[in-house]
């Protein structure tokens, strides 16, 4: 008896091997040909499920969001205040092998989706709707007393724009960039929006959890 394929599985089965593609060649470097290797599948399979490469990472792509919606969203189900909104970001930073893999997929689709419409769309809904979760997150921290009172989507776009940076860094320098270095740089940030934030985060040094200086710095302000 013929083997009865599930196409919506086949499909999610050969974007996963094109998201693997990309880690490893990079977009540029990623062929069909290397995608149905990757995939196990002949390219004759790839064709029927797929017309073209950019179908093939528009499927990938949504498969990461789809990912990261879920496990944003059970991270920060038992969480309210502050502590969701920072849950939320640090969900998002490369810190784990998991979010690396999406942050690389993620940043390989930019220069395409300059000039793909359909991909840019994609991205740009994507943005738009977790821009609004997070100042969501913003307003209810803001509730709490938490956050200063600032327009919502302003801390949104800074804090967007923060992450992004912070994320470019860890993938381009690892080395220099490990979880602990994010995690510090996002709660300097996060200290200029609480309550006496300004002067808290002066005092403070991302390389330093518990506020102190280190002493070559130290010694230089002398």
């Amino acid at each position: 008896m013929p083997r009865v394929v599930d196409h919506v599985d086949r499909r999610h089965e050969l974007a996963e091997a094109a998201w693997r593609a990309i880690v490893k060649y990079g977009l540029e470097g990623t062929t069909t040909r290397l995608i149905a290797k990757e995939s196990g599948y002949s390219a004759g399979v790839l064709a029927h499920y797929f017309e073209s490469k950019d179908e093939i990472l528009l499927e990938a792509l949504r498969i990461s969001h789809d990912g990261v919606d879920r496990r944003i969203r059970e991270a920060v189900e038992d969480k309210d205040g502050f502590d969701a909104l920072r849950t939320f970001c640090i969900e998002v930073l490369p810190i784990s092998e998991q979010p690396v893999r999406e942050t690389h997929l993620e940043m390989s689709m930019w220069s395409r989706a300059l000039v793909n419409d359909e991909l840019r769309s994609v991205q740009r809904s994507e943005s738009s709707r977790w821009r609004r979760l997070l100042e969501r997150l913003i307003v209810d921290a803001q509730r709490s007393g938490e956050l200063v009172e600032m327009p919502p989507r302003t801390i949104a776009v800074l804090l967007s724009a923060v992450i992004d940076g912070l994320s470019i860094y860890a993938l381009l320098y690892p080395d220099r960039f490990g979880k602990a270095e994010l995690i510090g740089f996002l709660d300097e940030f996060f200290a200029a929006f609480r309550p006496g934030g300004v002067e808290t985060g002066s005092k403070r040094s991302a390389g330093s959890p518990d506020g102190a200086r280190p002493q070559s710095e130290a010694r230089r302000r002398k």
